[in-house]
């Protein structure tokens, strides 16, 4: 068979060549490089779009703003609208997220000490921090996916007698994710929002003032309006997406009158700050709201804001994360609403609860005080944190402001030994301070406890001189020794375990702190004036301090915070008071305190 000769192709003109070349140039190399300095530049004109024409993130359709409770006031002709809160949205399953649930699953479930211990020792990494919203990540799963998904190695180890039914895992499993996902989830940075102030007056909407702003690197925003008009309502929207938006209701606050300043944790919410790390997690995860309640110090609270009308600002050392779970849970037992203060979260979830408050607290504590110039105080804090030294520093920078200083006693906070036989001390203290100002205020030269060095008068010093001792008659002396006799070395005290018993069982009085003393919890020398030391000396009748910082250092280290606070206060109306949750004296007794600032 013959072959069908080929067809022979008609040689291309090298001008020909030269624009096939171009076009496949123009095909293939410039969407490339079109689509590398878009990617570069952040200007994507795709359709799932991250940027607007400007360059600027769009926020995410499942975005949320969080406003936080706070308090309008009215200068002059002004009203000042004070405005707080969070965008953000969902986080990501990410590697991170995936590990902070499981561990936060593995730490409620497990019954194993040492294998808790590690969990906690884990979750107090400080790597653990906010993530901030990147279009980049879309690619990895929502939180919103099941949870029982998330397993480690680690969980595996638990036997299934340390686990708890599988209809109660999934049931605690839901409850975990709602309140872990404010801490995983994504802050939106550097976005502009316009707040509007609206008018309890019906004026039209180019009339209403309006403010723009930018969140920071954590997503949260903070801004104080001055409007002419009584205000009613803030919105708050971003500009780019005018169908994400939030509302509150404006706290108008009285330039005058009565005011409470009240920590949150252990203080009107049972929480366990100070207690162990392992039940304070169960708690803020898994326990039923109603278990945080103290239904008497709630009562007392309802009682100052219906017979008193006072205001309320909630001033408190956690983190905003958990705002949505203390909002739930004022709504749960009917407290009164006030503004709340809370702190910016570092990244380290069991820390950031249990870290001392004082230095947290002293910002929004000065700001409410300076706020407020013509209105009287009375804060309220716990023996479990350190709410006696932030509000005592308080007092002493605004003396005229602070009436009362209530510490709720906190369980297993004030001893090492026994918690009621220092609260006995404490409350001896208590009272010398109160006779003390009562006989102040009877007679400015008589004092039980004499912080100032005036010296007793004449009469004073002969009436407390014991009776004179008759002269021994020269013949029943004896004689002159020639030389002294060796010095005697008295026998060394060693502590036994009946020693420690004893302290435990019998009402020692109170011991007298040593002059070189540290108080350590405080961070301020020890140094009492030199009167005080005699007076606590004939008072309690005990005078070495020292063991009883060997036996029970922080029962010796609250006597000292106790005392030092006592003095520094000196000069100031300002009353200091422990209580017990039973004491129903001191709640009728509070009460009066209250109606007297109300009706001065």
């Amino acid at each position: 068979m013959s072959e069908t000769p080929a067809k022979q192709e008609t040689p291309q003109s090298r001008r020909s060549r030269f624009l096939g070349l171009a076009r496949a140039t123009r095909d293939t190399y410039i969407p490339r490089l079109a689509e590398s300095v878009t990617s570069l530049t952040g200007l994507s004109r795709g359709p799932n779009d991250a940027f607007d024409d400007s360059g600027r993130l769009i926020v995410p359709k499942d975005a949320t703003i969080t406003l936080f409770p706070s308090y309008t006031r009215k200068i002059d002709d002004e009203y000042l609208v004070d405005v707080r809160g969070w965008l953000w949205c969902p986080g990501l399953m990410t590697r991170k997220n995936r590990l902070i649930l499981s561990l936060a699953k593995q730490l409620t479930r497990s019954s194993n000490p040492a294998r808790q211990e590690q969990v906690v020792g884990k979750l107090e990494d400080e790597h653990l921090s906010q993530d901030v919203y990147n279009p980049d990540d879309s690619s990895e799963s929502s939180v919103e996916s099941d949870l029982t998904s998330i397993s480690t190695t680690d969980t595996r180890r638990d036997t299934t007698a340390e686990l708890q039914s599988s209809s109660s895992n999934s049931s605690s499993d839901g409850l975990l994710k709602q309140r872990m996902g404010s801490f995983i989830a994504r802050s939106l940075p550097n976005i502009e929002i316009r707040i509007i102030v609206g008018s309890e007056e019906v004026y039209p909407t180019d009339v209403l003032k309006q403010a723009l702003l930018t969140t920071d690197v954590n997503g949260h925003f903070e801004t104080t309006i001055r409007v002419k008009y009584k205000p009613s309502v803030v919105q708050v929207q971003p500009l780019q997406n005018e169908t994400i938006f939030a509302m509150q209701d404006v706290m108008i606050y009285s330039s005058n009158g009565l005011a409470i300043i009240s920590d949150i944790d252990d203080t009107i919410k049972l929480t366990g700050v100070c207690g162990d790390k392992r039940d304070l997690m169960r708690k803020l995860l898994l326990s039923d709201i109603n278990s945080w309640n103290i239904p008497n110090i709630v009562a007392w609270y309802i009682d100052f804001y219906k017979s008193h009308n006072v205001s309320f600002h909630y001033v408190s050392n956690s983190p905003w994360q958990l705002y949505s779970v203390i909002n739930e849970y004022f709504k749960t037992v009917k407290l009164p609403l006030g503004s709340i203060h809370l702190k910016q979260y570092s990244g380290n979830i069991i820390t950031n609860l249990m870290e001392p408050s004082s230095s947290r607290k002293k910002k929004s504590l000065y700001k409410i005080v300076e706020d407020f110039p013509n209105k009287s105080f009375i804060c309220v804090g716990d023996s479990g944190e350190q709410d006696l030294e932030a509000y005592v520093d308080l007092a002493v920078k605004y003396p005229k402001n602070i009436k009362a200083i209530f510490i709720r006693y906190v369980t297993d906070s004030l001893s090492d030994v026994d918690d009621m036989k220092i609260m006995k001390r404490l409350m001896r203290i208590q009272t010398m301070a109160e006779a003390r100002v009562k006989k102040a205020n009877a007679d400015s030269d008589v004092n039980l406890i004499d912080l100032a060095s005036n010296p007793a008068s004449p009469e004073e010093r002969k009436a407390k001189l014991p009776p004179m001792v008759p002269k021994k008659p020269s013949n029943l002396k004896g004689k002159n020794l020639t030389r002294k006799p060796p010095p005697v070395t008295p026998p060394q005290r060693v502590h036994t375990d009946s020693d420690l018993s004893d302290l435990k069982t019998q009402d020692i009085p109170p011991p007298l702190p040593s002059r070189s003393a540290t108080n350590v919890d405080v961070g301020r020398p020890w140094s009492p004036p030199p009167k005080l030391l005699s007076d606590l000396q004939t008072i309690y009748h005990f005078h070495d301090f020292e063991e009883l910082e060997d036996i029970d250092s922080k029962g010796a280290a609250w006597i000292r915070r106790l005392i030092s606070a006592i003095y520094r206060l000196e000069g100031t109306d300002t009353q200091i008071k422990i209580f017990t949750d039973e004491d129903e004296d001191f709640f009728k007794t509070s009460l009066e305190i209250a109606q007297k600032q109300v009706q001065s």
